[in-house]
């Protein structure tokens, strides 16, 4: 028995990552016309020091975009749109950040 008990705990571990799609939001601000934006502390597609964020409207759509920290602000950069400039105090950490003492640098 314990020879089958290795195979499924790794095939589980797999499919819990695989899960995993989106990385974990660790800031949100309120931006233009009450769109959310949301900061990860994932690279994913972006060059590194920046990080992976979104941008969701009203309607429920989301944007994928990169952020960085410049100075007091946080710039997020999008394909589809201009790039955005946010103070840091205007961004709340999420549970999530807070647990992980994840820090806007």
């Amino acid at each position: 028995m314990a020879n089958f008990q290795a195979p499924v705990l790794i095939t589980a571990c797999i499919l819990v990552a695989a899960c995993q799609m989106h990385p974990s939001i660790t800031f949100l601000a309120t931006g233009d016309q009450g769109s959310v934006i949301s900061l990860t502390d994932d690279v994913g597609n972006c060059t590194k020091p920046t990080h992976v964020a979104y941008v969701t409207a009203l309607d429920g759509t989301s944007l994928p975009g990169c952020w960085e920290r410049d100075h007091s602000q946080i710039l997020v950069h999008f394909n589809d749109m201009e790039d955005k400039r946010v103070p840091v105090g205007d961004f709340r950490q999420t549970e999530l950040g807070g647990y992980h003492n994840v820090a806007l640098n």
